[in-house]
């Protein structure tokens, strides 16, 4: 079989599986498969694949179709340019999550000193990554308390060779005391769906992510309220907080962030249109 052919037959397959995006994953596959790049995949399309790739191709496609995630499938993903390994244990890093870290590295370019930045719950480090790629000056730090998403966190800090420090623990516990009151941004995108959301989520994230790095507890509030209640004492008076929230959330965390010395309150929405990251500067008091 040509390569078209087996596409064809792996879109099939997928498509079966319930799955829409079914012929755009058949290729990102494939593209891994061979080890190459999606467009000089697709250029070839018509020659034949050895035995060994064909098998490789059709044991890949066999995992995506029982709705492994397309990035645990393929070992990475590409996030702001850079591609980052993930697999089981962390969560993989969303399009919304982009813009997250887009209003981050906005406040942190803003700031008139050398910034130090916090990525709180670093996940595969992501959003750490595309700050220290992008404000080459800051000073950058993130937190996880998952080992299993640490260890993704550590391959991705060794591939880039990017600065950030590492921290074990959870949301800005790890923090050096000597920090305290001297962060210029605090960025996260936080566990916030409620639990009784969960059997309604993508097979993807019920049956392959970790729940722990989804589910915040019964409101999906839990995480946030406790974040915000950290952050406003160790930002610096000036300094910014960037939460990704739910498409709901965004009003009620506005309101927190106001009601604990916050304000310049904003909301960005997502490429689909729903509120999907507050900002808030810190004034001080309380």
């Amino acid at each position: 079989m040509t390569l078209a052919d087996e596409l064809s037959e792996a879109e099939r397959i997928l498509t079966g599986a319930g799955i829409d995006t079914a012929r755009s994953d058949a290729e990102w596959i494939a593209a891994a498969a061979l080890g190459e790049r999606r467009s000089a995949m697709l250029a070839r399309a018509n020659a034949a694949l050895s035995d060994g790739v064909a098998g490789h191709f059709g044991d890949m496609i066999s995992r995506r179709a029982k709705r492994e995630p397309l990035a645990y499938v393929i070992g990475s993903v590409v996030f702001r340019g850079i591609e980052l390994e993930v697999g089981p244990g962390v969560l993989v890093p969303r399009p919304e999550t982009e813009i997250t870290a887009e209003r981050a590295i906005l406040r942190a370019r803003e700031q008139k000193r050398r910034p130090t930045v916090v990525d709180v719950g670093t996940g595969c480090g992501a959003i750490a990554l595309a700050l220290a790629a992008e404000v080459p000056g800051a000073r950058i730090f993130a937190t996880e308390a998952s080992g299993a998403a640490r260890g993704w966190a550590l391959r991705n800090l060794a591939r880039t060779g990017l600065r950030c420090t590492l921290l074990p623990g959870d949301l800005l516990t790890p923090m050096h005391p000597a920090l305290g009151g001297g962060l210029d941004v605090v960025v996260s995108n936080p566990p916030y769906v409620a639990s009784a959301r969960w059997n309604a989520l993508d097979p993807e994230i019920r049956e392959h992510e970790p729940r722990e790095a989804v589910i915040a507890g019964q409101t999906g509030f839990e995480v946030l309220v406790t974040l915000i209640e950290q952050v406003r004492l160790w930002i610096a008076p000036g300094g910014w907080v960037v939460l990704e929230v739910g498409d709901d959330q965004a009003g009620t965390v506005s309101a927190l962030l106001e009601s604990v010395g916050f304000a310049n309150v904003a909301v960005t929405n997502d490429l689909a249109g729903r509120e999907r990251v507050v900002e808030a500067r810190f004034m001080g008091g309380l």
